[in-house]
């Protein structure tokens, strides 16, 4: 479906955030005065929905009603609310079409050179690292999709290739034919939006049947990708026997390729390497799992025939994002890490991986998906940081689950209302030079904006002056 498709037809929006206005903006520069009506189940941008022209475009808040969205030709279902829901699947049965925004524009783009890359954890930094390692070979590159940046949004003039973050929201009901695909990792997550885990796991691999001629590439050491693409002949693997894989100890080198070298992660002194070329330190990738996410994105170089004349400097450039394992700032000899983009437990273990959990009170909690924390907790029995703060609402799970596999921090596990309240006794429990670490495993909705939001207010709490270039 293209946007000639909605012209003079009865459209709406579900849902108001980023990719929703993106729509709008869309129809409402293609087609001036084309009536649209907006859907959203609880009020969103104030500053958006002024700007509107109620002669045009006719906004309704609150729950979803069948009776009236049935009248629709056309519903443009925006990432965070799910086509599995009740009310959507009677809508298809009754012969409402929908589409999305990522699929709008890849109909209306059917040229573009596109990898789009999606995962359980470490997609948004692959793809951001892509894109950066990409302008160094010499590509005209654009990053797009759910890493902040809605597609409908770019310019499309001048791009070589597109490199798209895509979430299993965005993926569940994408038409789309990307040139290449990578897959990081398969875990649990999102289960309260899918329905299960099996629909999750399927939906995250319907992105492999889109695959184009170049294929797709994927992590070799992640089991259910294994077993998953076991009857695809065009996968690449990295982390595997040939190209680009990492290793124990924070270290990533390659065995092919155009673009050789070896990077190390802060972790790991380069003197303990035997260097077939000059090592290098990747100053804006800290922790292990960042070196399997730059083999991934080096693997992206090989396939596409690239090279990289000076990866040190290209790897020296890279900031790393904000809201991942973000230094924001220290106070006190107290230093703050901001990890809010952190949505599941595996995430949150690889933030402790990276910084230790020695001196770290950890804040945890957010909206319960109702995934399992107990493997999680299970995994700090023997070693857990010095104090553990919990916040809803999912912090009364978390919490229980750490209690029930003895989990004992020096500082004590604590529950708490909001993220006010964390930060401030978690600076009354975090010892001399210690660290306070936001890695909440779970999305910020509905007690936040997005997970920008919460990050900037975890800043304002701590009472510093946020450092932007920084990570940990």
């Amino acid at each position: 479906m293209r946007f000639e498709d909605l012209a003079g037809g009865r459209v709406a929006i579900l849902g108001l955030g980023r990719e929703g206005q993106a729509v709008w903006r869309q129809i409402r520069c293609r087609y001036p005065q084309q009536s649209i009506s907006l859907f959203a189940e609880t009020a969103g941008d104030d500053g958006f929905t002024a700007s509107l022209d109620p002669s045009l475009d006719h906004c309704h808040f609150g729950p979803f009603d069948i009776e009236q969205l049935k009248h629709f030709d056309v519903l443009i279902r925006s990432a965070g609310i799910s086509p599995y829901r009740d009310e959507l699947q009677q809508l298809q049965s009754l012969g409402v079409r929908f589409t999305t925004a990522n699929s709008l524009w890849f109909a209306e783009n059917p040229d573009a050179k596109t990898i789009c890359i999606s995962g359980t954890k470490g997609k948004s930094t692959t793809a951001a690292l892509t894109a950066h390692l990409l302008t160094y070979a010499g590509v005209r590159a654009a990053l797009a999709g759910n890493i902040g940046r809605p597609m409908l949004d770019c310019d499309v003039e001048g791009v070589d290739w597109w490199v798209i973050e895509l979430s299993s929201y965005q993926l569940s009901d994408l038409e789309a034919a990307p040139d290449l695909v990578m897959l990081l990792n398969l875990s649990d997550e999102h289960i309260d939006w899918h329905g299960s885990s099996e629909r999750y796991r399927a939906d995250k691999l319907k992105l492999a049947g889109m695959a184009g001629d170049m294929g797709v590439i994927a992590n070799a050491r992640d089991e259910v990708l294994c077993e998953s693409l076991a009857g695809f002949d065009d996968v690449i693997w990295f982390n595997g026997v040939d190209g680009w894989r990492s290793e124990a100890g924070g270290v990533v080198f390659g065995l092919g390729g155009g673009t050789k070298a070896i990077a190390t992660s802060e972790l790991v002194p380069p003197t303990e390497l035997v260097p077939p070329t000059e090592l290098v330190p990747p100053t804006g990738l800290p922790g292990e799992h960042n070196m399997q996410n730059l083999a991934a994105a080096l693997t992206v170089i090989d396939v596409l025939g690239l090279e990289i004349s000076d990866l040190e400097e290209a790897l020296a450039t890279f900031s790393g994002l904000p809201h991942r394992l973000q230094m924001i700032g220290e106070k006190d000899g107290i230093r703050y890490v901001d990890d809010s983009i952190s949505t599941t437990p595996v995430s949150v273990v690889a933030a402790l991986q990276t910084t230790g959990v020695e001196a770290v009170v950890l804040l945890l909690g957010g909206l319960d998906r109702g995934l399992d924390w107990d493997d999680f907790a299970n995994g700090l029995a023997g070693h857990p940081p010095q104090a553990i703060i919990t916040m809803p609402d999912s912090g009364s799970k978390i919490f229980a689950s750490l209690r029930n596999a003895g989990v004992e921090p020096p500082g004590g596990l604590h529950a708490v209302e909001d993220l006010s309240q964390a930060v401030a006794l978690a600076q009354s429990l975090v010892p001399e030079n210690g660290c306070i670490l936001l890695s909440p495993g779970a999305p910020s909705f509905p007690h936040f904006r997005d997970f920008e939001d919460r990050g900037e207010q975890f800043a304002s709490y701590s009472g510093i002056e946020k450092d932007t270039s920084s990570t940990h």
